[in-house]
Parts: C-alpha cells; structure tokens; sequence
C-alpha cells in the first residue's frame, strides 16, 4: 500500500476523481479514503494544517497501514531566488523545520548552532534538517524533471523549508532562504518527514508552486494551480510506479 497525504481536501480533488473504487473510513478520528491506482491500493488523507497536524496524521497512516512509503504533497511558496514561479513543480532533497532555534540580538540561531538535537536516537542525532528517502527521490527526480519539461514547466529541487508562521515579507523570505537553502516553504513537510524516519518509512515530498514567498499579496497567488500541478506530478508519478516495474 501506498499512503498520500496532503494539508487539505482541495489538494487531492483530482487524485479522488483519478483512483479506482474510492471509499472512505475514518481513524482516529481522521478520515481516510482507500482506493487503487491500477493495482496498487492507495491511502489518502488530509492532515489538516500544520508540522504537528502533519506529524499526527502520518504516524496515524503508518501504524494502521504499513505502507511501502508516504508521499507528502500539496502547494507551497517558493523563495524568489529559487527561480520556481507559479505552477511549477518543487522535490524536496530534504526537509528542514525553519522555525526550532532562538531568536537572538545577533540573528536566529538553530538547533545545531545552540548544540541541542531535536532527536537523538538509535539512528543518530537530528537537529533542523530531516531526510527524504534516498532511492525514492533517486527515482522521482529525472521522471518530474521529464514531465515539467514536456509540460514547460520548471522544475527544481532542493530542501524544503517547514515553518509555522508563513513568511510575509519579502526581506524575511531572503533571509530564510540563506540560512536554510531553502527552494520551498511550506507548513507540514517536515513534521511528515519526522514521522516516516520515525518509522523507517519511505518519504517523499513535492509541492506545485502556488506563490512566491515575498511581500504578502494574495491578488498574485494561484492556490488552484499550485495545488492542481503537484497532483498532476503525482499521477505522474504513480504511472511510474512501482520503481524499476517500468523500466
């Protein structure tokens, strides 16, 4: 099985019309719908808002499914230097909680730079930055780079930047971004990531650009678009899957 998370309903309108014999239940008072893509049976919720929202809903999925691996999907603003605009498509080569550090006289600190991990555990220790799975985004990279191009498109990849607060301005987006490196912001990513490594589950993260990060003008965002290319990337992908079958 094949688990599909997304914040909100609107971000998985079409990926409910496109799967095979759709039917929900509810866990843990979250509601889940189960269907096929071809063969595969998919798992698909909507988390709700949110890193710790992100983080509840992905553990609820993986302890009652199992899944071979979670993708996390939806839109996402993307930092002006990435060169990403609206409607383009964004992989994740890691998540990184933005937010977890402390605010000093002299800038932000994160969690690595104050030498305090988030986790410390029989894998390692983790500060701000969590990983993706390696061979899942080994395997989605050159096929959402094809597909953006065969659909003009860009494309790109790099870490992804989970926060609590959107950023509103475009002086706090610039800083952001280099401190983290960031491509993407969003406000889930990272708390699904925790949950998978948590797990030893597969993780994978993209996002359909809905907006930039800079001066807050909702007059220039395009949730709709933003939210409809990341699940057409999906699908996309799902046509793909699983790895090597299509080789």
């Amino acid at each position: 099985m094949l688990a599909l998370l997304a914040a909100v309903s609107e971000e998985t309108r079409l990926l409910r019309q496109s799967l095979r014999d759709l039917e929900y239940t509810t866990l843990a008072n979250l509601k889940v719908w189960h269907g096929y893509w071809y063969e595969t049976p998919i798992c698909l919720a909507h988390s709700g808002l949110g890193k710790a929202a992100a983080a509840a809903s992905a553990m609820a999925l993986i302890s009652e499914f199992r899944p071979s691996a979670l993708w996390m999907f939806g839109c996402g603003g993307a930092y002006p230097d990435s060169t990403l605009q609206i409607g383009d498509l964004a992989l994740a080569d890691a998540e990184i909680f933005g937010d977890e550090g402390v605010q000093t006289p002299l800038g932000f600190q994160d969690l690595e730079e104050m030498g305090i991990p988030m986790r410390n555990d029989v894998r390692g220790i983790v500060y701000n930055r969590w990983p993706v799975d390696d061979t899942l985004l080994a395997w989605s990279r050159p096929l959402l780079s094809a597909y953006a191009a065969a659909t003009d498109r860009r494309f790109g990849s790099g870490p992804f930047v989970t926060v609590s607060a959107c950023t509103g301005t475009t002086e706090c987006g610039a800083t952001l971004a280099k401190r983290t490196k960031g491509i993407c912001e969003n406000m889930e990513g990272a708390g699904a990531s925790l949950a998978c490594r948590q797990t030893d589950t597969p993780f994978l993260e993209l996002r359909g650009i809905s907006n930039l990060v800079e001066d807050r003008n909702r007059d220039s965002w395009d949730l709709p678009q933003g939210m409809r290319s990341a699940q057409e990337a999906v699908l996309e992908l799902l046509s793909h899957w699983p790895p090597g079958e299509h080789a």
